[in-house]
C-alpha cells in the first residue's frame, strides 16, 4: 500500500516546493518595495537583492510547475539555503537594533523559503518513484486535497508577511473596495485600519 503513494506523495511534494516558492517570491518582492520606497544605498541595496531574488522565487516555480519536476536540482538547495541565510541575517540585525523589532515580512519569507528546502531536499532524495495509481500516475484525488492542503499551509504563513510589508500596509481595506474616497483620505491610506 505505501508503495502506492509515492507518484502521488512525490507530486504533492512538488507542488509544496513551488506553492511555497512562489510565496517567498511574493513576499521578497512587497519586501522590495518597501525598501526601494525607503532613502540610503543600504535599502536600494536591499531592495534591488530583494526583488531579483523575487523574480528569480516566481521564475523558478512556474518553471518547475510547467516541467512538473524539479528544475536545477543542484543548484536549487545551496540557493534556498543562501535566501533562508539572508532573512535570517536581517531578522538578527533587526533584534539587535534597538528601534526596529521583528520584521514579520522577513520571517514570512525565511518561513516559506524553509518550506521550500525541506521539500526540495526530500525529492533530492527521492528522485525516482514507482508504483501508484493506475500505470504509476499519481492519484487525482489524493493530489487534489493534498495541492489545497500545501496552499493553505503556505498562505497561512504568507500572508501575515505581505499585510505587515509596505504594500499590505497600504493596500485598501476589504470592505472598502469600490466605494468612493472620503474627502482628504486617499483609499487604501487611512491611517486608522490595517490588516
Amino acid at each position: 500500500m505505501a508503495g502506492q503513494d509515492h507518484p502521488t506523495l512525490k507530486a504533492a511534494t512538488l507542488l509544496f516546493v513551488y506553492f511555497a516558492a512562489m510565496a517567498a517570491g511574493m513576499v521578497d518582492l512587497s519586501l522590495s518595495a518597501g525598501y526601494l520606497a525607503s532613502s540610503g544605498a543600504g535599502p536600494l541595496i536591499g531592495g534591488v537583492a530583494a526583488l531579483m531574488a523575487g523574480l528569480a522565487f516566481l521564475a523558478w516555480s512556474l518553471w518547475g510547475l510547467h516541467r512538473n519536476s524539479l528544475v536545477f536540482p543542484r543548484l536549487v538547495l545551496p540557493a534556498l539555503g543562501a535566501a533562508a541565510a539572508i532573512h535570517v541575517a536581517v531578522l538578527a540585525a533587526g533584534l539587535l537594533a534597538p528601534s526596529r523589532s521583528l520584521d514579520i515580512s522577513h520571517l514570512a519569507a525565511l518561513g516559506v523559503t524553509l518550506m521550500a528546502l525541506a521539500g526540495a531536499g526530500w525529492l533530492r532524495r527521492h528522485p525516482k518513484t514507482n508504483g501508484g495509481g493506475t500505470h504509476g500516475q499519481p492519484r487525482t484525488g489524493r493530489l487534489l486535497a493534498a495541492a489545497f492542503g500545501a496552499a493553505v499551509v503556505v498562505a497561512s504563513v504568507a500572508t501575515p508577511g505581505l499585510a505587515a510589508s509596505m504594500a499590505g500596509q497600504h493596500a485598501v481595506p476589504h470592505g472598502e473596495h469600490g466605494q468612493a474616497p472620503t474627502k482628504g483620505v486617499t483609499p487604501g491610506l487611512n491611517p486608522g485600519h490595517h490588516h
